[in-house]
């Protein structure tokens, strides 16, 4: 299985964090959708946005672990996987994303992975680590519960 990534996982270090292994990464455009900042939060989402093209990777060849693991990372999120095509060299790719599950409130700046990178990339990757460190320990519901406490 595949995924097109566009935030904050593009960020190689998270990455690794969540998948728990590194993974070779291929640039992946997505027309007609732009990444922008979500509203009092750190991280971005990505919705359809006539004339834009959202920059990502595609994640090739995951294990069932790796699916695991990052649907525990992003459920935390409420972000789920739906279908998608993206363009990787010049190919259409049949692919998956993580999508928000409801409507999040977003400004209308667009979001910069290396600005994230700068201002946040440390701390989330020290949120990531808690969280991880709890897969297959405990479930996203009992995550989410005490969220708060991992940042």
């Amino acid at each position: 299985m595949n995924i097109f990534i566009f935030g904050t996982l593009m960020d190689e270090t998270l990455l690794e964090i969540v998948l728990g292994r590194k993974v070779e990464l291929f640039p992946a455009t997505l027309k007609d959708y732009g990444v922008f900042k979500v509203l009092d939060a750190d991280y971005p989402v990505m919705v359809k946005s006539a004339g834009l093209v959202s920059n990502g990777i595609i994640l090739n060849d995951l294990t069932k672990v790796d699916i695991l693991r990052t649907d525990f990372y992003e459920h935390i999120f409420d972000y789920f996987l739906q279908p998608i095509q993206v363009l990787s060299e010049d190919i259409l790719i049949d692919t998956q994303v993580y999508m928000p599950n409801k409507t999040i409130p977003r400004l209308e700046e667009l979001w910069n992975l290396r600005c994230w990178q700068d201002a946040s990339g440390k701390s989330l990757h020290n949120f990531a680590e808690k969280v991880m460190a709890k897969f297959g320990e405990l479930s996203v519901d009992d995550m989410k519960k005490d969220i708060k406490s991992y940042f």
